[in-house]
């Protein structure tokens, strides 16, 4: 990892079926803009040489989730590239519990054996802007081929203002590669690519849409890294408008990309005028993987 990226995560610090599963909690309306918006920050997760550490950033008292993002960083630089996202989770709850965004990184070798951490950022807001705020995910049955599998959670009419991925059952062996909006934000996609050695264990992805009716000043944000040919490292900014905010974050390597990538942040800005993403290559991989992309979510 660049001496740039580790000194910035210290300070960040301090297609398969799919079947939708909605819970409708607000009902359809003109929209209204965002309200109450602010980025929380978990803790650090356990700072050890575990296979996996997940964190979990809670919004305050009477806030909805509406997007997030996080970060798996190893403490020593020789172990910088051995660690990889494999949850992005928005968790809205009906029982009196905080929403969340959760977070779950992985080591990608057995051989890993020093320090790491995971972080989780949460994007809350107060629900009298988030008029048709309805939480879709996909669900689809594990398999252990192909070796990549892509999920699309839909919000019909409505507009993704966030999102997130999960990969079930990933063991060392599974890693993000997309966890992001379309252009127009009528779904939000994720996908996951084995390593390339291969996994015989049966594992599949899931992708989450947190849909609202379109906000004002609503617009996708897409930007591509500089680098798109065999580095070891990528990272790319994608920055909202003047007068608009971040209010959902993604990432996501090329399709063309093999086995053996990985992403390992996907950062909303404290401002939230910016999004961070930053994949690397797990294990060398000698063919060009194009350039990877970050995305802000931006409205009003």
């Amino acid at each position: 990892m660049t001496s740039r990226n580790r000194w910035f995560a210290l300070a960040g610090a301090a297609v398969v079926a799919v079947a939708q599963v909605g819970v409708q909690l607000a009902g359809a309306g003109p929209a209204a803009a965002v309200t109450g918006i602010e980025k929380v920050t978990s803790p650090v997760s356990s700072i050890d040489s575990q296979q996996t550490h997940t964190a979990r950033a809670e919004c305050p008292a009477g806030k909805w989730v509406i997007g997030g993002g996080g970060w798996a960083f190893a403490v020593a630089a020789a172990d910088s590239a051995k660690v990889a996202l494999v949850q992005l989770v928005p968790e809205h709850r009906t029982d009196g519990t905080p929403d969340s965004f959760v977070v779950t990184g992985t080591e990608t070798t057995a051989t890993m054996t020093g320090d790491w951490w995971v972080q989780a950022y949460a994007i809350c807001a107060s629900p009298s802007g988030l008029s048709g705020y309805q939480l879709e995910r996909s669900q689809n049955s594990a398999t252990s081929s192909p070796p990549e599998l892509e999920a699309v959670a839909v919000c019909g009419s409505r507009r993704a203002i966030g999102g997130g991925a999960r990969i079930v059952n990933p063991g060392r062996d599974v890693a993000l590669h997309m966890s992001r909006a379309s252009g127009s934000g009528d779904i939000f996609r994720a996908s996951a690519h084995e390593d390339a050695d291969g996994y015989a264990g049966n594992w599949t992805v899931d992708a989450y849409a947190i849909c609202v009716n379109r906000p004002a000043g609503y617009q996708v944000v897409t930007t591509p890294s500089a680098e798109s040919g065999s580095e070891s490292e990528k990272i790319a900014f994608a920055e909202c408008p003047s007068g608009t905010r971040v209010h959902g974050a993604g990432a996501a390597i090329s399709h063309t990309a093999p086995g053996g990538v990985s992403l390992q942040v996907v950062y909303p800005a404290n401002a939230l005028d910016y999004v961070q993403a930053f994949a690397v290559e797990n294990t060398p991989v000698s063919q060009d993987w194009d350039f990877i992309v970050s995305q802000a979510i931006c409205a009003s």
